[in-house]
């Protein structure tokens, strides 16, 4: 059973045929996978109640009581975007600013220097509505979920700037039970094999970028972006 947001048309679609649902076709082809379709915040939710085996997708160790497997199979370039008119020199940017994101994505656990003031909220339509409203500076936010946005509200875009600063490296998250381990397992031992040309093949043929490998770069290669972790993680 796996809890996830949709992500159409190339990622997680009710059509089964998204990028993360063919990688765990091929990671566990013995096993009958069932999809719930619910909000971020609730996959982690079902996950932690025992009614989803695992939930799609996940930033490193973002929930201490969730099991993380050693291999990541994508990751996330993080965008903040704000009216034209405010300024922007960089990630100090958001230095203290107020800010905003999705419920349980917890940007702030991984961007702890900038002692943002933010404030979660259950979609990127009410993060815009409060930024456009002046209550707060900046929204946060995977930059394929923006765009997608800012593409259905033309009015909304021609208003806006946004800036790609960073790159997340993106996990499945399992439960701590011997199924969890098991399938964690499972999941490290296929990724191992599909890391050299598979997996970027499954990116290709979904014209879209494989932005992985740019988070394991050094840093100068990266497209000036910086590879988020939290601080002191291995």
């Amino acid at each position: 059973m796996v809890a996830s947001a949709l992500w159409p048309p190339n990622f997680v679609n009710e059509a089964g045929d998204g990028i993360y649902q063919q990688i765990l076709r091929e990671i566990y082809p013995n096993y009958a996978l069932q999809y719930v379709y619910t909000t971020y915040a609730r996959s982690k939710h079902l996950v932690s109640a025992g009614k989803a085996d695992l939930w799609l997708v996940s930033y490193t160790a973002e929930e201490p009581w969730a099991l993380y497997p050693k291999h990541a199979h994508d990751a996330d370039l993080i965008a903040a975007v704000h009216l034209k008119e405010t300024p922007w020199q960089g990630i100090s940017s958001l230095t203290g600013q107020p800010v905003s994101w999705i419920s349980e994505y917890g940007f702030e656990k991984y961007l702890p220097q900038l002692q943002m003031q933010y404030y979660e909220v259950p979609d990127l339509d009410v993060a815009i509505k409060i930024l456009l409203a002046g209550r707060i500076h900046y929204v946060l936010d995977d930059i394929w979920g923006i765009e997608a946005y800012l593409q259905n509200h033309p009015d909304v875009k021609a208003q806006m700037t946004v800036q790609p600063f960073a790159l997340m490296k993106l996990y499945p998250a399992f439960k701590h039970t011997d199924k969890g381990r098991r399938l964690a397992k499972q999941w490290d031992k296929a990724m191992a094999r599909l890391i050299k040309g598979r997996l970027q093949t499954l990116y290709r043929h979904a014209g879209e970028s494989y932005l992985l490998d740019d988070c394991t770069r050094p840093s100068n290669d990266a497209k000036g972006l910086i590879c988020l972790d939290l601080p002191n993680s291995p």
